[in-house]
C-alpha cells in the first residue's frame, strides 16, 4: 500500500473579494495520502484536519510549488507528472504543501454574482480588486471566460462612470495576457465592440487604455483585424456613423490636441490595414477613412511645426501602403503590406492588372486629370449601366475589344488613319509599350506626401 506524506494547508477565499494569499496555518500538519485512492474519497479527512472554513462540496486541491490543481477523482499515482518537483527544497528551507481552498467555479460565479448584484462604494471595490483576482490564479481566467464572465463586465461598464470602466478596462488587459483570456475575447465580439464604443469617450484615460487593448488584439494574430473590422461595422452601423467615426474624431483632435491618443490611433489603422487578408477588405477600409478626410488631417499634422516623430511615421507608413497597394510605388512594400491583395480577384495577370481595385483618391486624381490610373471600382463613373464594375478607363472589357476591332479598320483607309488615331484614347498595349521605352512606372501619382516627405520615409520607418 502506497502512501504520500506531505504538509497541507487550507487558504480562505470563499470571498473572493476578500482573500489573502497566504496559507494557514503557518506551521503546517502533515498528512498522509493514499496513492491509490481518488482523492474525492480523501480531501474529506484533511478538511477536517485542518478545520477549514470552507463547505466541503465546493473544495478543491492544489500544488503550491506550480499552482496545479489536482483532479479529484483521479489517485495521486494517477497524477504523478504533476507532482515532479513537489519534495524538492523550496528554497530557505521551505518545503511545498498541498492546498485546500475553493473550486475555481465556485469562485468564479461568486464573482460574476458580486458584480452584477452590487453598486456604489462594493461595486467599485470589487472592480478595483478584480485584476489582482486574475493575476494571482491564471486558471481562474478561464474558468471566468467559460462562464461568460466578458458579458459581465461589457453590461456593468456600459452603465458605469469613467472609474468604473477604468477598473474593468484593467481587469480585462489581464485577462488578455493569457491565451484562454484572449481566445475568450476573440470568440467575443461584444469586447471589442465595447472597446471601440470607449474610444469615442469624452475621458482621455479610458480613450487611451482603450487603444492599447485594441492594438494587443489586432497585433495577436493576423485574422483579428478582421474581427475588429465586424465589431466597427457593428458598432458605426448601430449608431448610423461613417464607420472609423471614433479613430477619425481622435485625429481630427475635436477635444484637443493629445499626441499620445494621435499616435494609438494611426497605429491601430495601420496594424489593422496590415493584417486585412485581401484587396477588397482593405480598400473598403481605405475608402472610407479618405472619405472622411484622412489625407487631410495628415497634412495638418505634418505641416504643423513639432509633430511627434512616432505620428509622422505612422502617417507616413499608411501613404506609403496605399501608392504601394495603388501600384504608385514599384519598391519593396512596406513591413506587413501583403503582397497577396493584389490577386484577390484571381485570373490571368494582365486580367487582374485590369480589373485590379485601386483607392477612392486614386480614383478622385483621375477625374481631375493628374493621373492615368484606372478609377476604384467604388467609385459612381467606374460602374456601367447594370452597375456592372469597369475595370479599364471607365470600359467594359467588350468596349476595349471592340475599339481594337476598330482600330484594325481604320489601319485600312490611308490618309484618314491619323486623324482617327489622334482621338482615340491610349490603349493598355500603348501605354505598356511606351513605359517600356520611357523606362518610367506606368503609374505616378503625385500626391503631398510624395513631393514633400519622400526623404523622411528612410529615415522615420523602421
Amino acid at each position: 500500500m502506497a502512501t504520500f506524506v506531505c504538509r497541507v494547508q487550507f487558504l480562505d477565499d470563499t470571498d473572493p473579494f476578500n482573500s489573502t494569499n497566504f496559507p494557514e496555518p503557518t506551521r503546517p500538519p502533515l498528512y498522509t495520502f493514499r496513492e491509490d485512492i481518488p482523492l474525492i474519497n480523501q480531501i474529506a479527512g484533511v478538511h477536517r484536519q485542518l478545520k477549514a472554513p470552507h463547505k466541503l462540496d465546493d473544495c478543491a486541491l492544489q500544488l503550491s510549488h506550480n499552482g496545479t490543481y489536482l483532479d479529484l477523482e483521479s489517485t495521486l499515482a494517477e497524477q504523478r507528472d504533476e507532482l515532479e518537483g513537489f519534495q524538492e527544497d523550496g528554497g530557505r528551507g521551505k518545503k511545498h504543501s498541498i492546498v485546500l481552498r475553493t473550486q475555481l467555479s465556485v469562485r468564479v460565479h461568486a464573482c460574476i454574482e458580486k458584480l452584477y448584484n452590487s453598486n456604489g462604494r462594493e461595486l467599485r471595490r470589487a472592480l478595483f480588486s478584480l485584476k489582482q483576482i486574475f493575476q494571482d490564479d491564471k486558471d481562474l481566467v478561464h474558468e471566468f471566460v467559460v462562464a461568460e464572465g466578458l458579458t459581465c463586465l461589457i453590461k456593468v461598464g456600459a452603465e458605469a462612470d469613467q472609474n468604473y470602466q477604468n477598473y474593468i478596462l484593467r481587469a480585462l488587459g489581464q485577462i488578455m495576457l493569457y491565451v484562454d483570456g484572449m481566445n475568450g475575447v476573440i470568440g467575443h465580439n461584444e469586447t471589442i465592440q465595447w472597446l471601440y464604443t470607449l474610444i469615442g469617450s469624452k475621458f482621455r484615460l479610458v480613450v487611451k487604455t482603450a487603444l492599447k487593448l485594441l492594438l494587443v488584439f489586432v497585433e495577436y494574430t493576423e485574422r483579428n483585424a478582421t474581427l475588429l473590422i465586424e465589431a466597427i461595422n457593428a458598432v458605426d452601423t448601430k449608431r448610423k456613423c461613417k464607420l472609423w467615426s471614433n479613430a477619425m474624431e481622435i485625429l481630427d483632435e475635436k477635444d484637443g490636441v493629445d499626441t499620445e491618443l494621435l499616435v494609438y490611433a494611426m497605429t491601430l489603422i495601420n496594424k489593422t490595414l496590415a493584417g486585412l487578408p485581401d484587396q477588397d477588405s482593405f480598400y473598403d477600409v481605405v475608402d472610407c477613412l479618405e472619405e472622411q478626410g484622412i489625407e487631410g488631417l495628415a497634412q495638418r499634422h505634418l505641416n504643423r511645426k513639432g509633430t511627434d516623430l512616432d505620428l509622422v511615421e505612422q502617417f507616413n507608413m499608411y501613404e506609403m501602403t496605399l501608392r504601394h497597394e495603388d501600384g504608385d510605388d514599384d519598391s519593396q512594400p512596406p513591413a506587413g503590406c501583403k503582397e497577396r491583395r493584389r490577386a484577390s480577384l484571381g485570373g490571368s495577370s494582365e486580367k487582374r492588372g485590369l480589373e485590379r481595385r485601386r483607392s477612392r483618391r486614386h480614383s478622385l486624381q483621375k477625374e481631375r486629370g493628374s493621373t492615368s490610373a484606372p478609377a476604384s471600382p467604388s467609385s459612381p463613373h467606374c460602374q456601367g449601366p447594370s452597375g456592372s464594375i469597369l475595370p479599364f478607363a471607365g470600359h467594359r472589357m467588350e468596349d476595349v475589344s471592340e475599339r481594337e476591332e476598330y482600330e484594325e479598320e481604320e489601319e485600312e483607309e490611308g490618309e484618314e488613319e491619323e486623324e482617327e488615331e489622334e482621338e482615340q484614347p491610349i490603349t493598355e498595349t500603348s501605354t505598356k509599350e511606351e513605359s517600356r521605352r520611357q523606362g518610367t512606372p506606368r503609374y505616378f501619382r503625385k500626391t503631398y506626401f510624395s513631393q514633400v516627405f519622400l526623404n523622411p520615409f528612410s529615415s522615420h520607418i523602421s
